[in-house]
């Protein structure tokens, strides 16, 4: 994430870093979801409860961006919902 994208999310966090507000432009909400993925370990696997913890400590509708997530492709999970991991980047 370059310094402009940072500036820009910056926008979209308390100084807890919860997300006020969730943005209409693509590319922000993207921004938003890479830092919401960051917040998980690679090469650890997560329960679907395990990643709503994690992610209620930043955002309300955590379900909703749980899901957002995996289409975006920053976390996969199984064909069950049972695990779910970090997106390892080639």
């Amino acid at each position: 994430m370059n310094k402009q994208e940072k500036t820009q999310l910056q926008r979209y966090l308390d100084k807890n870093g919860f997300v006020k507000a969730w943005p209409g432009k693509a590319h922000k909400r993207q921004l938003i979801l890479q830092y919401l993925a960051s917040k998980f370990e690679a090469n650890k696997k997560y329960s679907e409860p395990e990643v709503n913890l994690i992610l209620r400590k930043y955002i309300d509708d955590y379900v909703t961006r749980r899901r957002d997530l995996v289409e975006a492709h920053l976390l996969e999970r199984t064909d069950d919902g049972v695990s779910y991991w970090l997106k390892s980047r080639k």
